[in-house]
């Protein structure tokens, strides 16, 4: 019994001593194997590791004008499209004024004793043109809604 297991602590030790080195034991092709410390390496002048105190400010400096640049830039295009935003509001309110001041004189010419007739007269495309009034709850605007939707 003792001799079988000297053989087969000897075959285990003959198995480690046949892996090749630079290989893992594991036999993970892709993992490498740790041959220095970081601590271990030395930092010089050569490597760029240590730099003097102008060298620093001037890096500190060029970074601290690299961040304004970007925070202006930024602030200019949210500002744009702050305007363009603006504009098409106020645009679109205008155009909606228009529309009622149109529509308010529209009305007058048609007389509500004319009416039948006028509406019978019209074609289907000046019908399509006749819209309703209605007050937004949300905005309190008047706005037109055509007449035959429900």
């Amino acid at each position: 019994m003792t001799t079988s297991t000297t053989t087969a602590v000897a075959n285990k030790s003959e198995m480690k001593a046949e892996i090749p080195l630079g290989r893992n034991a594991s036999g993970r092709s892709w993992k490498k194997v740790a041959t220095k410390r970081s601590s271990s390496l030395t930092k010089t002048k050569v490597n760029n590791q240590t730099k003097t105190w102008e060298q620093r400010r001037a890096e500190k400096l060029h970074r601290k004008e690299v961040l304004e640049l970007q925070k202006q830039l930024t602030e200019e295009r949210v500002k744009a499209i702050r305007d363009k935003k603006e504009r098409r509001l106020e645009n679109e309110k205008r155009r909606t004024e228009n529309e009622y001041e149109h529509a308010k004189k529209l009305s007058q010419s048609l007389n509500n004793s004319k009416l039948k007739s006028t509406l019978k007269t019209m074609s289907k495309k000046q019908l399509r043109q006749i819209k309703k009034t209605r007050v937004n709850t949300k905005t309190g605007a008047v706005e037109f809604i055509p007449a035959y939707s429900k």
